[in-house]
């Protein structure tokens, strides 16, 4: 089943008006077998929207962008 907001990702909570996505790099597998397509996650990237427009990314953990949301809403 596709997402609408696919190209944001995906969707962890929402901190008052302002809502955070991760967004999650593949890679491929280590110790696959030759030819197969195994897929598993190398990074993830959290980002801050408000609506459809991107206020803030490149945190590494979700308590950094839940944090950065507390502020900005404060500011």
């Amino acid at each position: 089943m596709a997402t609408k907001s696919g190209k944001k990702g995906r969707y962890i909570c929402k901190v008052g008006f302002y809502d955070v996505y991760a967004k999650d790099t593949m890679r491929a597998k280590k110790n696959r077998r030759p030819g197969s397509t195994e897929m598993e996650v190398g990074s993830t990237a959290y980002e801050i929207y408000h609506s459809k427009k991107l206020i803030e990314k490149g945190f590494k953990t979700k308590d950094e962008a839940v944090e950065m949301a507390k502020f900005l809403i404060t500011k």
